[in-house]
């Protein structure tokens, strides 16, 4: 009895390993399939955001998405779709794209960017316009072109560590969680606080960079060398990177055409009143 109890328990025994390690492909593929799975999905059909549109993509080089108010759905972004308040716009690796949105203004978005449009609002009957951005990380150029005759225009850019305040500038943000870089080109006029001291705020204006951090008091400004102002032109350009011919100024011009940041391309179906 004693014998048969002992092969009675080793079957058990065997049984239950059996169980345990025979099947051990289910449990891998499980975790090697959780751990694959993307935290947004990428839908290929473009779907609209709420609201009416506060903007256009002009142009796009490489992997670009917006998410429009929910961040697990996702469109890949192409040349001629429409924006809407609360988009999220996200370059990928090697990626470039332009945008205008109704106030006038322009943007550039480097690789590896990701920017929100909060607010963007133009209201005919008032001539007022107020733009509200937030760029959490990468690089933008903003390019103001307000239209005549508004009698208020409100432009910020909001980073983790600097806010950004104009109504007249040609400007580059680059940004990461610890830093944010503003450098302005011509005709600008900026107002930077830096979010660890807000009541510190700092004034920019034409080829003036300035560099705000959680741990930085009082920003120091500096005038941008030649070779800074050269190397933010080439970064920041207005068309796809591979798109410039190498030649002279004239034979550039001719092969571009006009540069979209200084060109007004607003049309009037795109204005929307809040």
């Amino acid at each position: 009895m004693a014998a048969l109890r002992i092969n009675s328990i080793f079957l058990l025994c065997l049984a239950a390993l059996t169980l345990v390690w025979g099947h051990p492909s289910f449990s891998e593929s499980t975790i090697s399939e959780q751990t694959l799975i993307s935290d947004f999905i990428i839908e290929e059909m473009y779907q609209p955001g709420s609201g009416l549109p506060v903007g256009k993509i002009q142009s796009v080089r490489g992997e670009a998405v917006v998410f429009h108010r929910d961040p697990a759905v996702g469109f890949r972004i192409q040349t001629g779709l429409p924006l809407y308040a609360g988009d999220i716009l996200r370059t990928r690796e090697n990626a470039w794209m332009f945008c205008r949105l109704i106030d006038g203004s322009h943007i550039v978005l480097t690789s590896e960017t990701s920017l929100t449009i909060l607010q963007s609002s133009y209201n005919t009957n008032l001539k007022t316009s107020a733009t509200f951005l937030n760029l959490a990380h990468g690089g933008a150029r903003f390019k103001l072109n307000p239209m005549p005759a508004l009698s208020a225009y409100d432009y910020k850019v909001q980073t983790a560590s600097a806010f950004i305040k104009t109504s007249e500038a040609d400007f580059v943000v680059r940004a990461n969680p610890a830093t944010t870089e503003i450098a302005a080109f011509e005709n600008s006029r900026l107002e930077v606080t830096g979010l660890a001291q807000p009541q510190e705020v700092i004034f920019l204006s034409d080829f003036q960079r300035a560099i705000v951090s959680q741990a930085t008091i009082a920003p120091k400004v500096e005038t941008l060398s030649q070779e800074d102002i050269e190397t933010l032109m080439a970064g920041f350009h207005t068309a796809p990177p591979g798109s410039i011919v190498a030649a002279g100024p004239k034979d550039e011009a001719k092969d571009e055409g006009p540069d979209p940041m200084t060109e007004d391309t607003l049309i009037e179906e795109d204005i929307v009143d809040p």
